[in-house]
């Protein structure tokens, strides 16, 4: 286990500009949404926290997609694997770092969000209510996003767990059971469906539902990739 929150840890500390700037991101969008009148809009505050939630996410499946490629592409992959880490644990890693910063991202904008809804006089329990969603979602995201990495390249295996996600959008099949076990899709609808009322609530089944996905994709990853040639050069 520590091997790998010491890999998890390496792999942010890698990516440390991009994590950077993706706090500084978290700063402006929630000074842009208060506006410039310093009162902000409720629809303006309900939207910037949806849109944090949805972006941490997308940014999560691009990170972990491009980990693997980045690895195998500077060689560094071979030096781990070497130390008697296995592949599985590699990947998990991976995942478990990008959960780690969906984590502390989702923390920094719930903090925002906050500020934002003191400032237009809106009740802010909901914010809390939000963040296992967003961390769940980012964890799932980060799975699949490793998963399709294994055998795609990672621009296009971002593009592949967006499309998983969002693809149901259009049958609007929210409104049957099995929906529930679409990858990405009950956290997409509650982040879209999210408002400061007292009648939104975090559904607890689609956070347990989304955690058990990302293990099986992880799992499924880790098939994959135990039977890949590491030791061949990527561009």
């Amino acid at each position: 286990m520590m091997a790998i929150v010491l890999m998890a840890t390496n792999f942010l500390r890698q990516r440390r500009w991009p994590v950077i700037l993706l706090f500084v991101w978290i700063l402006v969008t929630a000074w842009l949404a208060k506006g410039f009148s310093g009162r902000p809009d409720a629809g303006d505050v309900v939207f910037h926290v949806q849109q944090q939630s949805i972006y941490i996410c997308i940014f999560s499946a691009f990170l972990a997609a491009d980990a693997l490629h980045t690895e195998r592409k500077s060689r560094r992959i071979l030096l781990l694997l070497a130390k008697a880490v296995s592949r599985a644990d590699y990947l998990l890693a991976v995942i478990v770092g990008t959960a780690g910063l969906a984590a502390a991202y989702a923390f920094f904008s719930a903090l925002c969000s906050l500020w934002l809804s003191a400032r237009a006089a809106l009740p802010s329990g909901g914010i809390w209510g939000l963040l296992p969603l967003v961390v769940a979602g980012a964890m799932l995201s980060a799975s699949v996003a490793v998963f399709l990495s294994t055998f795609l390249n990672p621009y296009f295996a971002t593009a592949c767990t967006l499309a998983l996600f969002c693809a149901p959008i259009p049958f609007h099949v929210q409104h049957r059971a099995w929906s529930l076990w679409l990858p990405g899709f009950p956290l997409l609808v509650q982040f879209l469906r999210f408002s400061f009322r007292p009648e939104w609530a975090p559904s607890w089944i689609a956070v347990i539902a989304s955690l058990v996905e990302s293990v099986l994709f992880w799992l499924l990853a880790s098939a994959i990739f135990a039977r890949r040639d590491v030791a061949v050069p990527v561009e």
